[in-house]
């Protein structure tokens, strides 16, 4: 039985496991490799049922090492009961480490970075043909070809499509790694958008997010110079292109074009996710941002003097070094400002290879702590009362599918990016379908809603 078994393994299509931390360009770059892979490979639901496990790692967030090797003492576990399977490891510590990672663990068959996702089907084929274990981490000068589009097994009941614009950033954060685990920023070609918009459509897409380190600072190094709001409206003419969203834009590159454009095109959704990081202009400067507490705070009101019905959203820093409790103060006096729909708020940690981690982390952990509960409390008051403004209200819902919770329900999210989740189900419903609802009640971070036709 036992080498039937085996047979049937060998004889069976192989299968991939990818396990993808981090942000939505991994999630983008996770997409790409199991389209690269397709040819060869279908999508396993597990590492255990896979003959290859991919893990895209992400760098920006707290010891990312850390949960690479802990993952990676997984694998090496599972390949003493299955020796065939191969383990790759890409993403944005893969790019920083390299030969470093398979000196450190065996587990590992292949290294890749950031801009090698093209490279793995030859990584694998080398390393299957007995070579040593293979790395590949060198930034390109062109944008690097990928296939357009996605596999199929990655886009079942898909409505909304990533497309990535630009790779890397030049804004030097002093606390953030990307320049050095992404490189240089640069567009992509207009018409290379455009194409695999077209192809995320045909394929059932009906929102198209755009992907950027510094998304609306596309275009700038193109020959000519290009504006990031043409090319929204490009993207906004193609038919059966219902919605567009982007993330992230930079205070920096914010401008009177990019407040027009929300404002008088309706496909833009009336959702924008502005970083802000810190309320004071004296840490502002320690962080290199490149624009202050009165800019950001301007851009904000033009934002929702054009468009009263948008939803901002954020992302801050805590105790980045140097920070003291009037600087603390400060950043929630912007909240409270603001009033963000939503924030994605973190307590600092130094990055290697970054100018934040040779500054003094003066701010104790414990406080650092400290400051986040009060930051994520005065958030969860601020984003409780603005969903609870949406009850009684009609919205247009765009469906992506049965709800994961409960299947009587469908879900699907505004253009303000708020998941919503209809009562009431009516079996035509159906993924990429949007349709109008009224509000009923709120939750912590949902809304219920009846269908109004």
């Amino acid at each position: 039985m036992a080498a039937a078994n085996g047979k049937d393994r060998a004889e069976a299509p192989k299968r991939v496991y990818i396990r993808t931390f981090g942000c939505q360009m991994n999630e983008y770059d996770t997409q790409k490799l199991y389209r690269i892979l397709e040819p060869d490979y279908s999508a396993a639901p597990s590492a255990e049922e896979a003959d290859l496990v991919l893990i895209n790692t992400c760098s920006v967030r707290d010891k990312p090492e850390h949960k690479l090797y802990s993952l990676l003492g997984e694998m090496k576990e599972l390949k003493t009961q299955r020796p065939a399977l191969m383990v790759g490891v890409g993403g944005c510590v893969a790019q920083q480490e390299g030969q470093r990672i398979v000196k450190r663990s065996s587990a590992v068959d292949f290294v890749f970075g950031t801009q090698n996702l093209s490279l793995v089907p030859a990584l694998i084929k080398r390393r299957a043909a007995g070579a040593g274990p293979q790395v590949a981490v060198n930034f390109r000068e062109e944008w690097e070809e990928l296939p357009l589009g996605f596999a199929e097994a990655d886009l079942s009941n898909r409505t909304s499509a990533f497309i990535s614009v630009s790779r890397g950033c030049n804004k030097n954060c002093t606390y953030c790694i990307v320049p050095t685990t992404r490189g240089p920023e640069a567009s992509r070609a207009a018409d290379e958008i455009l194409r695999e918009v077209r192809v995320a459509v045909k394929r059932g897409a009906r929102e198209i997010v755009l992907l950027g380190q510094t998304v609306n600072s596309w275009g700038l190094d193109l020959a000519p110079r290009r504006k990031f709001s043409e090319l929204l409206n490009l993207i906004a003419e193609i038919e059966g292109v219902e919605r567009i969203r982007f993330t992230s834009p930079h205070p920096q590159e914010v401008r009177e074009d990019f407040f027009d454009l929300i404002q008088n095109n309706d496909k833009i959704c009336r959702h924008i996710h502005m970083p802000l990081q810190s309320g004071s202009d004296r840490i502002l400067k320690l962080m290199n941002r490149n624009y202050r507490r009165k800019r950001y705070l301007g851009i904000i009101h033009e934002l929702k003097t054009r468009v009263p019905e948008i939803a901002i959203t954020t992302d801050i820093i805590v105790g980045f070094p140097g920070e003291s409790e009037r600087d603390f103060e400060a950043t929630l006096e912007v909240i409270k400002i603001v009033e963000f729909d939503s924030s994605y708020s973190f307590a600092f940690s130094p990055r290697p290879g970054t100018v934040a981690a040779a500054m003094e982390d003066d701010v104790p952990r414990e406080e650092k702590l400290r400051r986040l509960q009060v930051l994520q409390l005065l958030q969860d008051q601020i984003t409780t009362r603005r969903l609870n403004q949406w009850v009684g209200r009609e919205v247009d819902v765009l469906l992506d599918g049965p709800s994961a919770f409960d299947s009587t329900l469908f879900q699907g999210r505004s253009s303000q990016n708020l998941m919503v989740n209809l009562l009431t189900h009516d079996p035509r419903l159906r993924a990429g379908m949007t349709v109008k609802a009224r509000v009923r009640e709120a939750s912590r971070f949902t809304l219920r809603a009846e269908l109004t036709v």
